[in-house]
């Protein structure tokens, strides 16, 4: 006969597992299929995003997007790996330099690069591209938001006030 122990332990494994199956769900985006689990209807927990090109993102998801520990493969079979924020992979190419990765569920994927500012700026990151010799420059964008954080940090110096979102520590 079974004891009471080895009922109630069958039973608490059993809706477990049973718990785990009911919170999995598919949601389709577009041209990308979410599998896993939900919460108040959005991709939250862990899941698999596959994309149209069959890429797939295999990991932890908040409110849709990428977030925490994941894992994805792009359509040359290289796999990406890391902690994710808001949809975005960071890898570092060298001290200066890092291509980002941005997964959407929405529109996929897509990759940019970012230098690291020189100076007073060495704490942030504008964004850049690859010329015509192979190396990373500023883009347009970059050029701009670089501009205007000179702008802004001149600015700050001329009024005194030192309680700016300024880099240096």
């Amino acid at each position: 006969m079974f004891s009471n122990k080895v009922i109630f332990l069958f039973l608490v494994f059993f809706s477990l597992n049973f718990t785990n199956l009911a919170i999995s769900e598919t949601i389709t985006f577009g041209s990308s299929v979410y599998e896993g689990e939900v919460k108040k209807g959005k991709a939250h927990g862990e899941g698999i995003l596959t994309f149209s090109d069959d890429t797939t993102y295999k990991g932890n998801f908040k409110r849709n997007k990428p977030h925490g520990k994941g894992i994805y493969t792009d359509p040359r079979e290289i796999s990406y790996e890391g902690k994710w924020r808001n949809g975005k992979l960071k890898v570092k190419l060298d001290k200066k330099t890092r291509r980002v990765i941005k997964l959407s569920a929405e529109e996929g994927q897509t990759n940019f690069f970012e230098i690291r500012g020189t100076g007073q700026f060495i704490s942030e990151w504008f964004d850049a591209e690859i010329n015509t010799e192979g190396n990373f420059v500023l883009s347009k964008k970059g050029k701009r938001d670089f501009e205007s954080a000179k702008k802004q940090a001149e600015s700050d110096s001329r009024s005194g006030g030192s309680g700016g979102s300024g880099g240096s520590s």
